[in-house]
């Protein structure tokens, strides 16, 4: 389970379950000027920057990495990157402990020291407020810790998302809307996962009386997924309530063209099981029966494809890919499609088809 998932998933509760976060997930800003570390503390870092995050973690050299950082630290207390290379080490080596053991306990709490010996130094620092945050129970604990970091650092990659959260939680409706907008300018759109989150926030907001700032957060989600596939924004679109875009006239209208892509596809569903069960023709049938009730699924003219592949019959997948590729309205798309498309099923198909195809889609 990725950090982002733990994070949402324990919204409103914060349990230690959270705090399985790995460490490779967690983002490293800093504002401080990194002191000069000596050959044990570099030494001791890299290896737990290498053998201690939660994926790909090894006991044995995770051990040898903290007995390098603790050497370090007692040698020179004040070297911040040790102290929470060692934090984040003790903490990832817990979950490897026995839960009944004290030493998953006492290791717990080393990581947690530390991360509070530097938050009550007044580091200048957001990594220790942010890896704090992370592990309190109490949504107004969490608060000063997630002020800070972002003060800290303006543009953390999710630090202003977590904060704009915990404000609503406690019912700072205002801040956790400026909050939430420094997220959405600051972080970049990695994939739809992020759409569903700013989804879910805007959702939130309409539930607490802020419709209109809700629909802005919505139209946002628009404007970032305009690179994805259009069966990608139909599927987001799909889960998303219609209250959050109900005020965007225009906005309301691209979602009521995009869905019938992934709605109405009783049929493509049956033939899909049907093509599990190994029952090929009946899923053609099926199949066949999707495009005459809904053509516009792309998944229906897929698995057409696919069907007649695994019959050895090329001549039909490629009539069928022919007659795809000829409805398409959208360049894009088209050209995707195109793309995906069997080696098989191309050498079928009309050539002159093919190479104006591979020239409009600039494919050798």
């Amino acid at each position: 389970m990725s950090a982002k998932v733990l994070l949402v998933a324990v919204w409103g509760v914060l349990t230690p379950v959270l705090a399985q976060v790995p460490s490779s997930a967690a983002p490293k800003p800093s504002v401080a000027t990194p002191a000069t570390l000596s050959p044990t503390a570099k030494e001791g870092v890299r290896l737990a920057q290498r053998d201690c995050p939660s994926d790909g973690f090894d006991k044995a050299r995770c051990a040898r990495a903290i007995a390098l950082l603790e050497e370090a630290a007692n040698e020179n207390p004040n070297q911040q990157d040790v102290q929470l290379a060692l934090a984040q080490a003790y903490w990832n080596t817990s979950f490897r402990e026995s839960p009944q053991g004290r030493s998953r306990g006492d290791l717990r709490q080393r990581s947690l020291d530390i991360y509070q010996r530097q938050v009550e130094l007044g580091s200048k620092d957001a990594r220790p407020y942010w890896e704090l945050s992370l592990r309190q129970k109490d949504e107004a604990q969490r608060l000063p810790l997630l002020r800070r970091t972002v003060e800290l650092n303006p543009v953390h990659p999710q630090a202003n998302r977590e904060l704009a959260r915990t404000e609503l939680s406690v019912g700072e409706v205002d801040a956790a809307v400026l909050s939430y907008q420094k997220h959405l300018e600051v972080s970049p759109y990695r994939d739809s996962s992020d759409a569903l989150a700013h989804l879910d926030f805007a959702k939130q907001l309409e539930g607490a009386g802020r419709p209109k700032d809700a629909a802005q957060v919505t139209e946002r989600v628009s404007t970032l997924m305009q690179g994805e596939r259009r069966a990608t924004r139909c599927e987001v679109w799909r889960s998303a309530d219609p209250k959050l875009y109900a005020q965007k006239a225009e906005l309301s209208k691209k979602v009521k063209e995009l869905l019938p892509y992934c709605t109405e596809t009783a049929s493509l569903e049956q033939a899909a099981e049907l093509e599990r069960q190994g029952r090929v023709d009946e899923a053609i049938v099926a199949a066949k029966r999707q495009l005459e009730e809904n053509p516009k699924p792309e998944a229906t003219h897929v698995m057409l494809e696919r069907l007649y592949q695994s019959k050895g019959e090329p001549a039909q997948a490629a009539q069928v890919a022919t007659q795809t590729l000829e409805q398409e309205p959208d360049a894009k798309e088209k050209c995707e499609r195109f793309r995906e498309l069997a080696p098989t099923t191309v050498r079928a198909m009309p050539q002159d088809q093919v190479e104006a195809l591979r020239r409009d889609c600039h494919q050798p």
